[in-house]
């Protein structure tokens, strides 16, 4: 066999080849790029998974909410019901000796002491509640302000002008810096009509 037949003969097997090659490539399945909804999908089943895991924790939080709320307000109901315990039990030695000047009295007739012990049970009692931030408001003489005094009548006064308080009906207070009951007052109408007149004719 010639050299020029071999040849024709190799490149004729090596087309074969290359075409069975192609061929076998193109009857192989590739695998298919995951599609659009198979994207979605997973991205739902992960979106599903974060809620859930949020909903888990919003669940935890509000069930702590809800007993600390629950604590507070039994320590607030607590505190409110003890708020005046230590007032109170600087009370109790007055209360005693209220109950011992009643008893006395019972068997004596000495007025004097017994109105002696009565003043300095009323002083001891006034101390204590200053001590705790108790302060008198000081009214008499004073130009009437509403927001310290409740004015309950008006009377004629030749000592104060018009618009002044003259008498104290109950005295009113403070408690630090907060008005904790009004001075019920009575405030001047100024001097009497016919000594109003009797002025006004020396004015003239």
């Amino acid at each position: 066999m010639s050299k020029e037949k071999h040849l024709k003969e190799d490149k004729k097997k090596d087309k074969d080849q290359r075409q069975t090659e192609v061929v076998e490539k193109r009857g192989k399945k590739e695998p298919k790029p995951a599609t659009e909804i198979e994207l979605l999908k997973e991205r739902l089943a992960k979106s599903e998974e974060q809620v859930k895991e949020l909903e888990d924790r919003l669940l935890r939080l509000a069930a702590e909410f809800d007993n600390y709320r629950k604590r507070t307000a039994r320590e607030f109901e607590y505190v409110y019901q003890n708020a005046n315990e230590n007032l109170i039990l600087k009370l109790l030695d007055t209360l005693d000796n209220f109950e011992r000047a009643l008893d006395s009295a019972k068997t004596s007739n000495d007025y004097d002491s017994f109105h002696q012990g009565v003043e300095l049970i009323y002083a001891h009692i006034k101390d204590i509640l200053i001590k705790d931030g108790l302060k008198e408001i000081d009214a008499i003489g004073k130009p009437f302000d509403p927001n310290f005094h409740e004015a309950v009548t008006q009377a004629e006064s030749d000592e104060y002008e018009e618009g002044i308080v003259v008498n104290e009906i109950n005295k009113g207070y403070m408690l630090n810096d907060r008005l904790l009951r009004a001075s019920k007052v009575m405030v001047s109408k100024g001097k009497p009509m016919h000594e109003k007149e009797e002025d006004k004719d020396k004015d003239k």
